[in-house]
């Protein structure tokens, strides 16, 4: 997932006023032609004004976003968001002592075009877990695998010094 973007909100904001403008405007029209005295010629041509300074105006709002250049948080070469947002919250028991946690293989996208993730692209916050911590999110190095489903592993290692113990292997579906 990524950061949502005020300018995109912005702009979708502008274009629905553009839209609601222009329904309004057909509405009153059509309202106008069903009555007995009808649309005439003087409510036709301020329609069509009507209209043509509505596509003028949104003309000059998509010439102002192209001018604004790429959205504010996204890669200028690729276009896409450069800060992807962590998954969900992943919950597990809690334990006595700190763990570490650690990809196991690399997460496989689910859906029709399978894509996987090396575990070098794959971060945890946070990294280690406190004793009795219960949560955590994963986190991707790299936007380019962002907005979809993933399926792998997460191993949790002791990191109190105790060997010989056994790591828990954690199966794991989200969304990045």
């Amino acid at each position: 997932m990524t950061t949502p973007n005020a300018l995109i909100q912005q702009q979708g904001a502008v274009a629905q006023q553009l839209i609601e403008q222009a329904s309004t405007l057909w509405v009153k029209a059509a309202e106008q032609s069903d009555s007995t005295d009808g649309l005439g010629i003087d409510g036709r041509i301020n329609l069509v004004h009507s209209l043509i300074d509505l596509w003028a105006k949104g003309y000059a709002a998509l010439v102002k976003a192209l001018i604004a250049g790429p959205i504010s948080g996204t890669d200028p070469s690729t276009g896409q968001a450069s800060v992807p947002q962590p998954s969900e919250k992943i919950t597990v028991p809690s334990q006595q002592y700190p763990r570490k946690l650690t990809a196991f293989g690399p997460f496989e996208r689910l859906g029709i075009v399978k894509t996987t993730i090396p575990t070098s692209c794959i971060t945890f916050k946070p990294e280690i877990l406190d004793e009795n911590g219960t949560t955590f999110q994963i986190v991707l190095a790299d936007y380019a695998f962002s907005g979809a489903n993933y399926s792998g592993k997460v191993v949790l290692t002791r990191t109190d010094g105790l060997s010989g113990a056994t790591p828990d292997e954690l199966a794991v579906t989200v969304g990045l």
